[in-house]
């Protein structure tokens, strides 16, 4: 990866922001999922916590160690400019840049050209593109929030997001954090991104998730 060339060495993370462009409950869920993980591997290995910066509050300052991106990749100009803002925020500090990225369906081609862009626009504005995650199981994956999450649903969307919770903890590149954690760098591809698709056949998981979706709207 380019980033290895460009200074990719650990670095504790203090602050990070997590951006969901857009709102959604599937991209809200995969953030979650994210943020519960983190906190779960710090309180067992004893070591802090980072700070979320919250950029609604008034105060804040844009400043973050961190950027956790939760995107579509499907994204259209409005969502882009939006991500570029987001950027912005942060000025060119070197802030290391992580993605989520949603893929609205299984084939992982739309969301490597979400990567891709995502990996220029750090360049543009000097940050650190880290690479990530690409979630290749289309749309209503939050219909999986009460399932175990190493049960047979959730189970290679969690493999994926933990290699990204080692990488935030060592606030390096995801494929640096591999090597240096002794995984398996190889399921990370050129662009920084592990990807994650459902360990069933496509019927069987899309007539799974439309049930779940429908029970979790009949609960509401």
């Amino acid at each position: 990866m380019e980033t290895t060339a460009r200074g990719d060495v650990p670095k504790t993370l203090q602050t990070i922001a997590y951006i969901s462009i857009p709102n959604s409950a599937d991209l809200d869920f995969l953030l979650w999922d994210l943020q519960d993980a983190i906190a779960a591997y710090a309180r067992f290995s004893g070591t802090v916590l980072p700070h979320p910066v919250d950029l609604k509050a008034d105060n804040a300052d844009g400043v973050a160690d961190g950027i956790v991106l939760a995107i579509e990749d499907m994204a259209d100009d409005e969502t882009l400019t939006a991500i570029e803002q987001a950027l912005e925020r942060f000025g060119s500090t070197g802030t290391r840049v992580y993605a989520v990225i949603q893929a609205a369906q299984e084939s992982t081609e739309q969301a490597r050209g979400a990567a891709v862009r995502l990996h220029k626009a750090c360049e543009r504005h000097d940050q650190l593109w880290c690479g990530g995650v690409a979630i290749c199981a289309g749309s209503g994956i939050a219909a999986l929030r009460h399932s175990p999450r190493m049960g047979l649903l959730r189970r290679p969307f969690s493999e994926a997001m933990d290699k990204l919770v080692g990488a935030v903890r060592m606030g390096c590149s995801v494929e640096h954090a591999q090597r240096l954690g002794g995984g398996n760098a190889g399921s990370v591809d050129a662009d920084g991104m592990v990807r994650a698709r459902p360990a069933l056949p496509t019927p069987i998981w899309h007539a799974i998730m439309k049930r779940l979706g429908t029970h979790a709207q009949s609960r509401i």
